[in-house]
């Protein structure tokens, strides 16, 4: 019995400090995490084939990655500051997304794997949305 409290008690203060860094779990950020992993996967896998793995690269992509959250819970904090309901979070959230759906349309292609154009196309277009301009 204490264990299973102690084990509910651990995730409702894991999903309360979520709930407090990055705003809550909209379906727009699950989609973030949810390719942050598959792009982390998907490259991992692809130096494995490649024979260039190493401890280093890895770590540092996740480190990267732990980055980009720690970024989306600047913007929240900022939206919190702001009182902008949460359009700077979303805009960075809409950001890495896109980023991260290039990073797996490039590993896709560098192992030979066929893109749709279409696919292409788009992310190229939203790419060009997000650059700055001069």
């Amino acid at each position: 019995m204490d264990r299973d409290f102690g084990i509910f008690s651990f995730l409702a203060v894991s999903v309360s400090a979520a709930g407090f860094f990055f705003g809550g779990f909209q379906y727009s950020f699950l989609i973030l995490l949810s390719l942050m992993a598959i792009e982390f996967i998907s490259t991992t896998l692809k130096e494995t084939i490649i024979h260039k793995l190493s401890f280093k690269k890895v770590f540092a992509r996740l480190v990267k990655k732990l980055v980009t959250l720690a970024l989306i819970s600047v913007c929240h904090f900022f939206d919190q500051l702001l009182n902008t309901q949460g359009s700077i979070r979303d805009l960075a959230i809409m950001f890495y997304i896109l980023y991260e759906s290039v990073q797996i349309v490039v590993t896709a292609s560098s192992l030979g794997i066929p893109v749709p154009q279409m696919l292409v196309d788009l992310l190229e277009t939203l790419k060009n949305k997000f650059k700055r301009k001069p």
